[in-house]
């Protein structure tokens, strides 16, 4: 299926060209952003950041891990490796020692970039400590205070005038070169080009209505397809501004739309409407909520998100295979994902799901990985299947009447855990590093949707031993959790 938005501009060649047309139009805001935000000052501070990657020499297309959670310091940062000829290999927040080292190694990253500090842990620390057990990862760069030793500080990058960017040649297909990983549960690397993330936010920002006049809040991680699909890639595309904020809780997130005067606002599906209701929002400017969902949430009726006057949008995002939207045509009711293959009016399609006869659901299309990454020979692959298809994991029943799919059931052998999409195999192997002595079961949660318990013992030293083996918070008890695990929703 060919892609109907292929071009031959890749991302930060896009915010070069944003650059030129609106220099001074506001692009970007953020806690601790060191200059005033304008298309001139993005693209001079990726430039500064470039300047700093390409002193590396890590080598063309090599890649580099990147942990940032929602921020302005990840979408620089994606922006600023792209341009020194880089990949970033998008880390999820709420990973730790454990998950970090084996995307690392699965994709042969030669650096990682991440905070001082995020999410309750030492994040620097943790990458330093990752580093020393892989012969590959040669640097770490990273913002905040107090750096580690031998790690490479980037907020000098914005105020060091011989950090000068001398540009590199391009070459014409660039734009199909690989531009981001990200990784499905247990660890598998995800890879996209620039024109295929590009398709991948269409359906978002379309049914959205983003434009160069909106204002945008997005609050989802961009380690996943969910975050780059709904926040980043649309930013630029549509040189809209934008806040990057980390969800924790009303009255913040009220305090992030209030900074931009938000239009557009997209949020975590399950924890929508009560973010909503905790920073009592006043429709006032806003014009849609886009409600972020992981298959197979999002489908069915739905709960209203109070937000009068708004459009209401569903963006499922399956795994890290397919990203689909469209607007609510009632409060009540979720937006149905399209059967066979769909886009928007007037182009070519952009996703086909397709329903087998035993009832597995099935995605392929321009928005989709095309191919494994060429990593790790021994790294687990995207389940490709005949014809392109790849199997979602998911069942799904389909109406050929009026043409729209409902997934069922569960994804098979994943438990999603609020943003993390963390493989069962991972909670085995967890409980037995720890030793504990039960094992790690999955159980419904309305916030998260699943969390784990431990089937027999005490979830506090479990807690302590699965943290200690360096495991995601997302893996502990959920009784033992009590706030320890805020970065891995």
């Amino acid at each position: 299926m060919p892609n109907p938005v292929a071009g031959r501009l890749t991302l930060d060649g896009v915010l070069e060209l944003n650059a030129r047309r609106n220099p001074d139009g506001r692009a970007l805001a953020g806690d601790g952003l060191p200059f005033a935000g304008s298309w001139r000052d993005v693209d001079q501070a990726t430039s500064a950041l470039a300047a700093i990657f390409a002193s590396w020499r890590l080598g063309e297309d090599a890649l580099v891990g990147v942990q940032f959670g929602s921020s302005w310091q990840g979408a620089l940062v994606c922006l600023g490796l792209w341009r020194a000829g880089l990949v970033p290999a998008m880390l999820p927040l709420g990973w730790r020692r454990f998950e970090i080292a084996r995307a690392l190694l699965s994709v042969g990253a030669s650096a990682m970039v991440t905070m001082t500090r995020a999410a309750g842990a030492p994040l620097a620390e943790i990458a330093c400590e990752v580093a020393w057990g892989l012969e590959g990862v040669r640097f770490i760069g990273c913002f905040g205070d107090a750096a580690p030793d031998g790690v490479t500080p980037l907020d000098a990058a914005f105020s060091d005038p011989d950090a000068l960017w001398e540009g590199r040649e391009r070459p014409e297909d660039a734009a199909d070169h690989v531009a981001v990983i990200t990784f499905e549960a247990g660890g598998v690397p995800v890879p996209r080009s620039h024109n295929e993330l590009v398709a991948a936010a269409l359906t978002p920002l379309l049914a959205a209505r983003l434009s160069e006049e909106a204002a945008l809040v997005s609050t989802l991680d961009l380690a996943g397809l969910a975050g780059l699909g709904t926040g980043l890639a649309p930013w630029l595309t549509t040189g809209a501004t934008v806040l990057f904020h980390q969800a924790s809780d009303g009255p913040a997130l009220a305090a992030a739309v209030r900074e931009v005067e938000a239009t557009h606002l997209t949020l975590p599906g399950r924890a929508a409407d009560r973010l909503i209701a905790e920073c009592g929002l006043d429709a006032g400017r806003l014009q849609a909520v886009t409600a972020v969902w992981r298959a197979p949430d999002g489908r069915g009726p739905a709960k209203p998100l109070g937000v009068e006057g708004a459009a209401v949008v569903d963006a499922v995002a399956i795994g890290e295979l397919g990203l689909l939207a469209g607007a609510r045509t009632n409060e009540a009711l979720h937006a149905p994902l399209p059967l066979g293959a769909s886009g928007p009016e007037g182009l070519a399609p952009l996703i086909d799901l397709r329903v087998l006869p035993d009832g597995r659901l099935f995605i392929r299309g321009p928005a989709c990985p095309q191919a494994a990454f060429p990593g790790d020979p021994g790294a687990p692959t995207p389940p490709f299947g005949a014809d392109g298809y790849l199997d979602t994991g998911l069942t799904g029943i389909a109406d050929r009447v009026v043409g729209r799919v409902l997934p069922g059931g569960r994804r098979r052998g994943v438990a999603q855990i609020g943003g993390l999409a963390v493989s069962l195999g991972d909670a085995e192997m967890a409980a037995r590093v720890a030793s504990l002595p039960g094992k790690l079961e999955t159980q419904e949660d309305a916030l998260f949707g699943t969390r784990f318990v431990l089937g027999a013992g005490e979830d506090g030293a479990a807690a302590d031993a699965i943290a200690a083996a360096g495991f995601s918070p997302a893996l502990l008890p959920a009784s033992a959790v009590r706030g320890r695990a805020r970065g891995a929703a």
